[in-house]
């Protein structure tokens, strides 16, 4: 009863196995970094009139952290906060996949999750250094982006993105299909995963000072929303 009782909340084999991912990424996070220890810098403390704003954002953003820091901490926050609620869809390509395409199928579905997501982290980092530059505070854009987030989390359209989370396609197993579905497969989910989760990734970056503590916050959210069974079109904090 325990086990399977802990095994339908993420805690089976995989879903340990996933949470570990989950805890290394966090240590490396923990450990500093350059994303998030600029991220003070980028979105805390009292704006100046040397931060630019506009089109000028990205420029500041990549010479203060740099390209590869700024995707590489924007990869480590995804699989921080999005790890354990992957359990579902990867079983889902090891049972409907052959044995010997499974690591491919696998492999090509995390790259595609992974890089709509990275776009987005850098998207959302972006958004909250603006936001800051235009509150004028570190606090102003934190209550913007948690007014704008209870709107969304709140929302029937968020509870239908939320529902296609949990679809699961047909994967060919085939020809250029069995190549191509995994990576759609992975690219459309993130896609959803971004429109359920955006404020609960943009909402830390805000207040950077307390980033890390929301940060785990929404982790825990996202992990206990996808245990649990849809219910398309119903809206509400738990989304179930």
């Amino acid at each position: 009863m325990l086990r399977q009782w802990l095994q339908a909340r993420g805690f089976g084999p995989l879903g340990l196995l996933l949470w570990s991912v989950s805890l290394c990424a966090w240590l490396l996070i923990v450990g500093g970094d350059r994303l998030h220890v600029a991220l003070p810098l980028l979105c805390g403390g009292p704006p100046n009139a040397t931060i630019p704003q506009g089109v000028f954002a990205l420029d500041f953003a990549i010479q203060t952290v740099g390209w590869p820091a700024l995707a590489g901490g924007s990869v480590l926050m995804v699989i921080a906060m999005m790890a354990p609620a992957l359990a579902g869809p990867l079983l889902h390509l090891w049972y409907r996949s052959l044995s010997r395409h499974r690591w491919r199928a696998i492999l090509l579905f995390i790259a595609g999750y992974l890089s709509i997501w990275t776009i987005a982290c850098v998207i959302l980092v972006l958004t909250a250094y603006l936001l800051h530059g235009s509150t004028g505070s570190e606090l102003g854009a934190g209550l913007v982006a948690a007014a704008a987030g209870l709107a969304w989390q709140v929302s029937p359209a968020r509870a239908r993105c939320l529902a296609r989370c949990h679809l699961r396609p047909r994967l060919s197993i085939f020809g250029a299909a069995a190549f191509a579905d995994p990576l759609l497969f992975g690219l459309t989910l993130a896609c959803w995963c971004v429109a359920t989760c955006w404020a609960l990734m943009l909402l830390p970056l805000c207040l950077a000072d307390a980033h890390l503590p929301l940060m785990a916050a929404g982790a825990l959210l996202v992990a206990i929303e996808r245990t649990r069974q849809p219910r398309p079109g119903r809206s509400g904090l738990v989304f179930r």
